[in-house]
């Protein structure tokens, strides 16, 4: 009882330090010291996997509880010890694959369940087996892409379907073929910069799923680098640490604002300067550590955003004033901040998987019918371009 105790207090006093735009310490990752370990999340846990400690690539997974500061050692990954693998979740699975292990590229690919605790293997990974690529994933929908094969670096770009269990070839990337580059996800797209070619990168992407395009926006406004950790924050997408032109390891933080196509310097990384660590999200919370800085790392750090730096990215690109009944059974009445000319409205399951879309004209108000909808929850998704998303949950009901 004492340890549970001083547990509490510890996470309490953790909580209660945390100020806007900071890092702060927290406990140990509990497995071993590693580089190059893939990341990601569901619901209130973050599950990590892989990465390579100096002498031997891992299968451990591990399963983070941010309410008590605390690592689980779970199921672990059943196929070759690896690193460098892309990660990503959709709805309650995670997926892991590629990567580099006892040979030096694969493009197998796994579905992990976080009920059962069970792998299981799902269709290879388009194109060549790769390591060091980029995955993320986007209305329901897996991305992959980049990274480096047998015969060089690769810009190819691929969606998974998980109902189907199949790959897709999608637009070539903009930029050149690349590995080590870093990804995130806002407002439904995707942005990628930084990366190797032969030349460190600082250029960077976005790809638009609903019209298979890549644009080019501002380019990182840090120094060209490699090996960097990327994660967003409600509208803000960030990018820290890695290996930069400089031939040294950097530790510092940059936000990107998808509204003004600006990059924002924020407090640096709270520890050493690294690269090949690991971050992710939990209750707009971004936990960054491990990696390596000339030594192997174990710890990990928590930063706590400031949503008054670069407002922009945070403001509501829909003012929704009123969203009523919720619960609902049969309609959701809208009542915007303004009048708005035309809206676009989406409805997806908490897998994002898009269950109606249609439009709103000339009004302030608005009615979207849920009827048909099975009982669960549920995003309406509301925008004035189809790019700028709001998202606010409900619940359907019977």
């Amino acid at each position: 009882m004492k340890n549970i105790v001083s547990v509490l207090f510890s996470v309490l006093a953790m909580n209660l330090q945390a100020q806007p735009n900071s890092w702060t310490k927290i406990n140990d990752y509990t497995g071993n010291a590693v580089s190059g370990a893939s990341a990601f999340v569901i619901h209130d846990k973050a599950y990590l996997c892989g990465g390579y400690d100096g002498n031997s690539y891992k299968t451990s997974l591990h399963r983070y509880i941010a309410s008590f500061d605390t690592w689980e050692k779970i199921t672990s990954f059943p196929a070759m010890p690896r690193d460098q693998a892309i990660a990503f979740s959709i709805g309650s699975k995670g997926y892991y694959g590629s990567g580099q292990g006892l040979v030096q590229y694969t493009s197998d690919f796994w579905e992990f369940d976080t009920l059962t605790l069970a792998w299981t293997q799902k269709a290879d990974i388009g194109g060549q087996a790769r390591r060091a690529a980029c995955g993320v994933a986007i209305n329901g929908k897996g991305y992959a892409g980049l990274g480096e094969s047998a015969t060089g670096l690769l810009n190819d770009w691929w969606e998974y379907d998980p109902q189907n269990n199949t790959w897709s070839l999608k637009a070539y990337f903009g930029g050149t073929g690349r590995k080590l580059a870093s990804a995130f996800v806002v407002n439904q797209n995707c942005y990628i910069t930084c990366g190797y070619d032969g030349h460190f990168k600082k250029d960077t992407w976005k790809y638009d799923p609903l019209n298979n395009q890549w644009s080019q926006k501002a380019s990182f406004a840090g120094s060209a680098r490699y090996g960097a950790v990327s994660f967003t924050i409600q509208h803000g997408g960030y990018i820290a640490l890695g290996y930069d032109t400089t031939l040294t390891y950097q530790k510092d933080l940059w936000m990107y604002s998808v509204y003004t196509d600006t990059w924002t310097k924020m407090t640096d990384f709270g520890g050493t300067a690294r690269q090949g660590a690991i971050a992710y999200v939990l209750n707009d919370v971004a936990y960054v550590g491990l990696g390596y800085d000339n030594l192997f790392d174990v710890d990990l750090w928590k930063y706590t955003p400031d949503a008054t730096v670069g407002i922009q990215s945070y403001a509501e690109p829909i003012p929704v004033k009123v969203l009523y009944p919720n619960p609902t059974k049969d309609r959701l009445n809208i009542q915007f901040g303004k009048t708005l000319p035309l809206v676009y409205a989406e409805i997806t399951d908490e897998r994002g998987v898009v269950q109606y879309s249609g439009t709103l004209s000339q009004t302030s108000t608005g009615i979207v019918s849920v009827a048909s909808l099975k009982p669960g929850t549920y995003f309406l998704r509301l925008s004035e371009n189809k790019h700028n998303w709001t998202s606010k949950p409900f619940i359907k009901t019977e």
